[in-house]
């Protein structure tokens, strides 16, 4: 009989109790899985910042390195063409070194005569027809573009101009410089960044994050530029409200006017 009595008079919990309890027991778990959800979202946009801005960094040091090559092998004020877009750089480089002298003379004699459509060097053979070449005179600073028109000898270079001008030997320089040079032209297309050497384009870099590139230049003169800033702006793609991450760098050029 106390056996039956107990079951009896034992009771247990409600199905108001349940769901009650259950229900406190959905909105914690709702609690928990948000502050989860926002949590995870802080960490993967901070995620992704520090990557963009390990990637903008990297851009930046990349592009300063190109830019620095303006000029390269080529005398003085001969680097930077154009600076008539924010958006782009153009500028000579002798990208692969190639270049040769004139045999040394007596002070007072012509290296090359004015009207010559030929130039006696003492090695041509890295020459070839059509190349961009620079004359040029370091002891008066005098210098001529030109083209090598023809097939280039071991002693000979063909020009596709003829010569303007004398140059002509000097006491404290027995010769005359004869460079290659290549047009570079760096520039932003879409989320490309660009690289296009004397017509043949080639893709530097790309990466979704890339918003914009700008150039600045501290002269108004292509000539006269010494120093090129680089604006560069990257975002998330994948969260493009989160605002724009920007990065800059002056770069001085190594061989300016």
């Amino acid at each position: 009989m106390r056996i039956k009595n107990n079951i009896k008079n034992s009771k247990g919990a409600s199905l108001i109790e349940i769901l009650i309890g259950a229900a406190l027991g959905v909105l914690v778990l709702g609690a928990v899985i948000s502050i989860y959800i926002k949590e995870d979202k802080v960490i993967s946009r901070e995620s992704e910042e520090t990557d963009i801005r390990a990637k903008g960094r990297h851009l930046i040091k990349f592009l300063a390195e190109e830019i620095r090559m303006a000029g390269f092998g080529l005398p003085p004020g001969l680097g930077v063409t154009d600076i008539s877009a924010a958006d782009s750089v153009t500028f000579r480089s002798n990208l692969f070194d190639v270049r040769t002298t004139t045999p040394p003379g007596s002070e007072g004699t012509n290296a090359i005569v004015s009207g010559s459509n030929s130039i006696t060097v003492v090695n041509g053979s890295e020459f070839a027809d059509a190349d961009n070449i620079v004359i040029y005179d370091p002891s008066f600073r005098a210098s001529e573009l030109n083209t090598v028109s023809g097939s280039p000898t071991s002693t000979s270079i063909p020009i596709g101009t003829a010569a303007g001008s004398n140059f002509t030997y000097s006491k404290n320089s027995k010769l005359v410089t004869i460079n290659k040079y290549n047009t570079v032209i760096l520039y932003q297309d879409g989320t490309a960044i660009k690289k296009n050497i004397d017509g043949t384009v080639s893709t530097l870099i790309i990466d979704p994050s890339i918003s914009s590139l700008q150039f600045t230049f501290d002269s108004g003169t292509a000539a006269d530029v010494t120093k090129i800033g680089i604006s560069l702006e990257m975002v998330d793609p994948n969260n493009i409200t989160e605002g724009v991450i920007e990065f800059e760098s002056d770069i001085a050029l190594r061989n300016s006017g």
